[in-house]
């Protein structure tokens, strides 16, 4: 036995399903740090690939401007247009973005968001605890 544990037994498949059952969110995603999709959940006809390009671009960006205003680290980023509201997290190896409805309510789902992120950092230290504690 090699100790990884299939996405429907952890705590992965628990978080995602969680943030995807939120009044207004469309869709979730766990995006590596580059870009490149960890776990998708979708409600929707939508491109996973797409939404985790934007959750790390969206990420980068926010961490980028708090660095050089000096105003701390990035918690949480709230993007809105007319089709969506973004909501991203920093995780461990990532990000975190709920794709939302426009008028979704910014506390509910960031309470989810934030549930799901605990979930998330936990069960991927599970599956790569190396990666988790040391994401250098």
């Amino acid at each position: 036995m090699n100790g990884w544990l299939p996405p429907e037994k952890s705590g992965l498949d628990l978080a995602m399903n969680g943030l995807t059952g939120t009044m207004g969110v469309l869709a979730g995603v766990v995006a590596a740090e580059d870009g490149l999709p960890i776990a998708v959940r979708l409600r929707s006809d939508q491109n996973g690939e797409v939404w985790a390009a934007a959750a790390s671009a969206m990420g980068r960006i926010g961490r980028k401007v708090l660095a050089k205003l000096s105003k701390g680290e990035l918690q949480v980023g709230v993007f809105d247009t007319d089709r969506y509201r973004l909501i991203v997290r920093p995780i461990s190896l990532g990000y975190l973005l709920a794709v939302c409805e426009p008028k979704a309510s910014i506390g509910v789902v960031t309470m989810e968001l934030e549930a799901a992120a605990k979930a998330l950092d936990q069960s991927l230290f599970v599956i790569m605890p190396r990666a988790v504690a040391d994401p250098a």
